[in-house]
């Protein structure tokens, strides 16, 4: 992007920040008429249509930077200061929302598809009971299951809701609920516990819990809604590592090679290796890794945005590789992925777009950012610079 577009985005930054002067603005304006397209583009990022998860972006701002930069440039006294920060924080956008759209509007060509139209996940599971027996699951459908010795279970709209009913067995029954490569499912454990499951997910769990424990089994990602039972701690095992649940809300991610993630919402929770060693306690906004090669597990402070984000329909990535954002793509769509060279793996892309738009449109916006090509033929999508 040369000088004059560089230039073009501060002054779009400033007006929408509400601290352009004059003299700025008629420099904007000069250049909003020198050709249709600038105007058409500058609408673009003023109405909002290409700024996705604007609301999340907001939440990311550091107000007070932004008020002193307004105070700076304006001469605002502090009195003001609440009434600025409202409007300063409503306004401000990312410079680098700005810079994607600009280089759209430089040149947008589609990503070359062919005939099959892939088509986000949906909610689709099957349930597999104690005795070996298979049931598919799909939210439209409204049906009483029964999952064990004296025990049902409704599927329904809500997802699969196991009864709290029954008593409680020490010979416990287990179920297994499997998301497949696009799809998505959620059950109500006998418990009340809720559990999200992502694509490509296994839980294994009793269909009705015992008297000491709840304990379940994850592989593949899930995010948790854990009902509070101080007489009945809740674990999840998931992959090496043996999450101790103390009534909270969290995710838990297993498909990556090298660590298994966990992200905490609401609550607290307990994390260590589940063959033995320190429990490490996290604290809401932390995530904890355990790493496969040494088994050691870290605990930190970070967004957990791009963690649990999948939950209520975006993808997050943040500065992630396309090796990590094609993972997660390739799981949601069911697709397959090939790499015409190795080092296309580590190129960096930070964005948020909707989970439930098709493929082409979030590759369309990877595409704009880092400059590679996707061709898609039947269901595999090949990536080339």
């Amino acid at each position: 992007m040369d000088d004059c577009k560089f230039r073009m985005v501060e002054m779009m930054h400033l007006y929408l920040s509400g601290v352009i002067t004059d003299e700025e603005m008629q420099e904007l304006q000069k250049w909003l008429d020198a050709v249709p397209e600038n105007r058409a583009m500058f609408d673009r990022v003023c109405k909002g249509k290409d700024i996705l998860y604007k609301y999340r972006m907001y939440k990311k701002i550091d107000h007070k930077a932004a008020y002193e930069r307004c105070e700076k440039r304006a001469g605002i006294k502090r009195k003001s200061i609440g009434v600025w920060l409202k409007y300063a924080a409503m306004l401000l956008l990312p410079l680098g929302t700005i810079f994607v759209l600009l280089r759209n509007n430089e040149r947008e060509q589609p990503v070359e598809v062919a005939t099959v139209d892939i088509l986000p996940g949906e909610t689709k599971a099957t349930l597999i009971l104690a005795d070996g027996k298979s049931v598919v699951l799909q939210h439209d459908t409204t049906r009483d299951i029964v999952v064990g010795e004296g025990v049902n279970a409704k599927n329904s709209g809500r997802g699969i809701v196991y009864s709290a009913n029954g008593n409680e067995k020490r010979n416990l029954q287990y179920n297994v609920l499997q998301t497949p490569r696009g799809g998505e499912y959620q059950i109500t454990l006998a418990d009340g516990s809720m559990v999200q499951l992502n694509s490509g997910t296994q839980l294994k769990f009793p269909v009705v819990f015992d008297k000491e424990k709840r304990e379940v089994y994850l592989t593949g990602e899930a995010f948790f809604e854990v009902q509070k039972d101080e007489k009945r701690p809740f674990y999840v095992i998931a992959d090496g590592i043996k999450i101790r649940v103390y009534g909270t809300s969290f995710n838990v991610n297993t498909h990556d090679k090298e660590r298994v993630q966990t992200a905490l919402v609401e609550g607290s929770i307990g994390l260590s290796a589940e063959k033995g060693g320190p429990e490490y306690r996290m604290k809401p906004s932390q995530l904890g890794e355990y790493r496969r090669t040494d088994a050691s597990v870290n605990v930190k402070t970070v967004d957990i945005e791009p963690y649990v984000s999948w939950k209520d329909g975006f993808f997050v990535f943040e500065n992630q590789t396309m090796e990590q954002i094609m993972n997660t793509l390739s799981l949601w769509y069911d697709v397959d992925v090939f790499y015409t060279n190795e080092q296309l793996k580590n190129l960096h892309f930070t964005g948020h777009v909707k989970r439930y738009d098709q493929i082409d449109n979030i590759l369309k916006a990877i595409k704009s950012a880092v400059g590679v090509t996707f061709t898609i033929k039947d269901r595999t999508i090949c990536i080339s610079k």
